[in-house]
């Protein structure tokens, strides 16, 4: 009797029609502020436009998702995979699948380059490109590693992949995640290595039962890739 109760606590109550009506936050949350910025005139700093759309998305994303959990199904958030117990281990496997996840993404990235035209770059990279020293990179580095993971991963493998993996099977479910993951960054050059970037940040869920690996491994993934590509403008002649 208690198995079969475990086994119906393990089973998320939420629905793919929950999973995206949160999704229509997460969009309507990002493209609205544009909008709003367009409408009232306001042309802030790159930088700032993007803290500001990451914000908002943050808060969309964070406050549905503990509505659904909390208050329509009155679950713990713990099933969303915020838990802080075995930190150590969660912290290791996020570290460093986070390295293993950015060396796979470059790899395909330049296979990719040698059959595809490189395309134009993502108002993120050139936020980066533009930047004069380390201190320019402070608010790039809180958005890319901090704010935005924390963000994708409550949705995409904490809310989204559990209901996936419950009706179609964890195969599935992570397949399933990953290409809306990478789908839904809108580049299509890059929409292989994010997919699999993704895949990659799934299976450290699953293997750890908790949010922080893939949060700590997507925080890695996108400093060690903003790093990168500042050093790499720093040492190239121009």
């Amino acid at each position: 009797m208690k198995s079969v109760v475990k086994e119906s606590r393990d089973i998320p109550p939420w629905t793919v029609r929950d999973s995206l009506a949160v999704l229509l936050l997460l969009a309507a949350s990002g493209y609205g502020t544009g909008f709003v910025l367009r409408w009232a005139g306001w042309r802030p700093p790159l930088a700032y436009q993007l803290l500001l759309a990451g914000g908002m998305q943050a808060v969309a994303v964070l406050c549905g998702v503990y509505y659904l959990v909390r208050f329509k199904y009155g679950r713990s958030l713990e099933e969303v995979g915020l838990k802080w117990r075995n930190l150590g281990r969660s912290l290791g496997l996020g570290l460093g699948g986070g390295v293993i996840i950015f060396l796979i993404v470059i790899l395909l990235g330049g296979l990719l380059q040698r059959f595809l035209p490189e395309p134009a770059p993502q108002p993120f990279a050139e936020l980066v490109r533009r930047a004069r020293g380390f201190r320019d990179l402070l608010l790039p580095l809180f958005i890319a590693s901090f704010l935005a993971p924390i963000t994708e991963e409550v949705y995409f493998r904490g809310f989204f992949y559990p209901v996936l993996k419950a009706r179609y099977g964890t195969l599935a479910g992570q397949l399933g995640s990953s290409l809306l993951f990478a789908f839904l960054h809108f580049d299509l050059f890059r929409f292989l290595p994010l997919a699999v970037g993704g895949w990659g940040l799934a299976y450290l869920y699953e293997r750890s039962g908790s949010l922080i690996a893939p949060v700590v491994a997507h925080g890695t993934w996108n400093a060690i890739m903003i790093l990168l590509l500042f050093f790499s403008l720093k040492v190239l002649p121009h």
